[in-house]
């Protein structure tokens, strides 16, 4: 089966219809409130017959999966986004972040990429093999679930706590914090195989209250900025996981911006680090590092009630992520280790929560008919197994051995940026792009 008499300028049109209008549809997490949005799933699914359940986590939480109708084995592929999205600072965009705005052919919105516009191009795939006469529900299903902005307590770990055969499946295709770039032969993608794991910390600080207008040497605020300084300043050394070791050897020799075997030396323990900084793409360093390192980094600050008063306590909470066989509670360790070092003083650290880095294997089935469909869909694409530092709800799939792989369907770093930040939009041209390629790899798994 081809896509070449399918009209895309009409597939177009109405994936960009559908996704302004699913951004229009605020799911902020917190609170989330994706039950409305799974409503506007479940009314597009009804429309093309395709028989779906809406299950409700929370009260406003709502998660949906059409149904398998194969035979008593597992489908071949789950298609899986959230319906969830960051908070966006709406006076800070060119367009409101959900408005859904159409200009200069992208789609602007929170959610724009992740994930509603993968949750589209999923859609539309599915129901594009369902219009043509086949029956995508024999072989695949999909899911849009919520809450994996903050973890997925109440989306994909609640569905398998509590209806473990929704999710039943051989493999997985979901998001992807990792997208790629372009060289002069070759448009480059990531596909996102492996992610590092969580380790979310409090650091507490205690010192003496009193009046500010006459200070001392114990505040806690003073060793809480200190610590901060500390974490951000802190250099953690390169650590050669296969995962990282896969995916530099497939990029050092697209990459144009240093020579292949200097590029190569980033895996030495002795240099490595300064090896990462000499990396003269700002973005592709951010790409790398992350592989190859640890990170902590201090994201939420707080202290004190008035301007006047010297607070008794502090805290600041930290976001690490881990590579692969670092143990979270080992890192906790590391952390005090780090800032006593520093001389900071009269802290605790505390685990607020944590998840070990997931690994799915490149061999499989389904990663040789994405690579494939990658490459029919571009003849200058190359497929390059990625290991993202950020979480999604893959984990809780390769936890169970199920294999799971993320994608975003740019070969550009840039639209890296786009997420989670200010004016965040996706190409149009792109989503069709994505959907030809979910479609061939859908076709292919079918039977």
């Amino acid at each position: 089966m081809t896509h070449n008499d399918i009209s895309w300028e009409t597939v177009e049109q109405e994936a960009v219809e559908l996704l302004s209008r699913y951004i229009q549809i605020n799911t902020t997490n917190p609170p989330g409130k994706e039950m409305a949005a799974a409503l506007f799933l479940k009314q597009l699914l009804d429309r093309e017959g395709i028989a779906c359940d809406i299950y409700e986590s929370q009260p406003g939480r709502g998660n949906i999966i059409t149904r398998y109708q194969g035979n008593e084995d597992a489908p071949e592929v789950l298609l899986l986004h959230h319906m969830d999205v960051v908070p966006a600072e709406a006076k800070k965009w060119t367009h409101p972040p959900f408005s859904g705005t159409v200009a200069d052919g992208e789609v602007w919105g929170r959610g724009a990429i992740d994930c509603k516009s993968l949750g589209i191009m999923e859609y539309l795939a599915f129901i594009l093999l369902k219009r043509r006469g086949f029956c995508p529900e024999k072989y695949s299903v999909l899911a849009a679930t919520a809450d994996e902005e903050a973890g997925g307590a109440w989306g994909v770990k609640w569905l398998m706590e509590n209806h473990p055969d929704t999710l039943k499946t051989r493999s997985v295709i979901n998001e992807s914090a990792g997208l790629g770039f372009s060289s002069p032969t070759s448009n480059i993608y990531f596909c996102q195989v492996a992610e590092k794991g969580i380790c979310w910390l409090r650091i507490i600080f205690t010192g003496i209250p009193g009046h500010a207008s006459m200070p001392h040497d114990e505040n806690c605020v003073a060793e809480m900025a200190k610590a901060l300084d500390a974490l951000s300043r802190y250099c953690f050394p390169v650590c050669v996981t296969e995962p990282a070791k896969r995916f530099i050897h497939a990029l050092a020799p697209e990459q144009a911006v240093m020579p292949e075997n200097e590029f190569l030396e980033v895996f030495d323990k002795g240099i490595g680090s300064r090896m990462l900084e000499r990396i003269p793409d700002k973005l592709l360093r951010q790409v790398v590092a992350p592989t190859l390192q640890n990170t902590c980094v201090p994201t939420v600050v707080r202290s004190g009630d008035k301007a006047n008063v010297i607070p008794s306590e502090c805290f600041c909470e930290v976001d690490c992520r881990i590579l692969p066989g670092c143990d979270p509670r080992q890192f906790m360790e590391d952390i005090r280790h780090i800032l006593r070092e520093r001389g900071c003083t009269n802290f605790t650290v505390k685990l607020l929560g944590s998840s070990a880095a997931s690994v799915s294997p490149v061999d499989t089935r389904l990663f040789k008919m994405l690579e494939k469909s990658l490459k029919k869909t571009d003849p200058r694409a190359t497929v390059i197994p990625y290991m993202s530092p950020g979480a999604t709800d893959s984990r809780f799939f390769r936890d169970r051995k199920i294999p799971a792989y993320g994608l975003q369907m740019e070969s550009s770093v840039e639209a890296a940026k786009r997420i989670h930040a200010h004016n965040e939009r996706i190409n149009a041209g792109r989503m069709v792009f994505g959907i030809k390629v979910l479609f061939n790899a859908c076709a292919a798994m079918r039977g």
